[in-house]
């Protein structure tokens, strides 16, 4: 390997990248300090979120994918990010569906809650209840991960029911098994527990396209809209693999959260949570 390339995968280089950043959002915070929004992870009021960055906009220029960043759901480019604690607005609409979910929990209790993929702005969030028993998995990176695991077998890691809640954003898509991800991540859920799985999807498209002959960087990031995707998820074939795989999903959108809540989080309107859970039948 190369050396510069060794030390870009090191723990440290990655810890102080990470802390650079921080920095940088510190220095920046004052432009946009306010009372218009608020970011329901770091709880800070803002006059404005930071929008996408402007590799993304470089990116799209250059490799021209065929569906539009502005049909995405779930996407809020204007307002991507949090200024202060970086949570993309993913992370903010997961954060809103804990604060709703969580204060029901039982305090006497530890609920063990995995997060794949992990988001550091999430996961401080998510250690902050201190009935949460939070672990990160992941299965290539190395920073602040607790356990590296292959999504599609988690036998050796995870027991028959003994997750009380997962989160998986925008790890499916890289998954070329991915239906194996899925009854694997339904196995291990505790049968009173719950999920929530995002993946890319376009206003528009039903039916996931995959190719396994597609394979570059070009290719796939003008077909799948990045780079590391394997496949773009229609949204009728999305849902369809979920319940084959045994889930009950619900679909939670600004009719849920309310219209004042995505406004102030900074969520765009046609954004949904899938939240997967085990149906009665299959507790039994």
């Amino acid at each position: 390997m190369n050396p510069l390339v060794r030390i870009k995968r090191s723990v440290p280089y990655i810890a102080f990248r990470e802390w650079n950043k921080a920095l940088r959002r510190r220095i920046k915070l004052p432009a946009y300090r306010g009372s218009e929004y608020r970011c329901p992870i770091c709880g800070i009021g803002l006059r404005a979120f930071k929008p996408i960055w402007k590799s993304f906009a470089r990116a799209v220029a250059q490799y021209k994918p065929v569906n539009s960043p502005r049909n995405l759901e779930t996407f809020n480019m204007d307002a991507f990010s949090c200024p202060n604690c970086d949570a993309f607005d993913r992370e903010r609409l997961i954060a809103l569906y804990v604060d709703r979910v969580f204060p029901a929990y039982d305090r006497n209790r530890r609920y063990k809650v995995v997060e794949f993929g992990p988001a550091h702005a999430l996961r401080r969030k998510l250690e902050s209840y201190p009935f949460v028993d939070y672990r990160s998995a992941d299965l290539t990176r190395r920073e602040v991960i607790d356990r590296n695991v292959d999504l599609t077998d988690m036998k050796d890691t995870y027991a028959d029911g003994s997750v009380d809640a997962f989160f998986c954003s925008h790890v499916l898509e890289h998954i070329r098994e991915d239906r194996k991800a899925m009854r694997e991540l339904f196995r291990i859920l505790a049968p009173d527990g719950f999920g929530v799985i995002l993946v890319p999807l376009f206003h528009g498209i039903e039916e996931t396209q995959e190719d396994p002959s597609v394979v570059t960087v070009e290719d796939r990031w003008r077909l799948y809209f990045d780079g590391g995707h394997v496949r773009q998820y229609g949204k009728r074939d999305f849902l369809a693999r979920l319940i084959e795989a045994g889930f009950q999903v619900d679909r939670l959108g600004i009719a849920y959260f309310g219209v004042e809540t995505f406004r102030r989080a900074g969520i765009a309107e046609d954004s949904i949570l899938y939240v997967v859970r085990k149906p009665p039948a299959a507790t039994r």
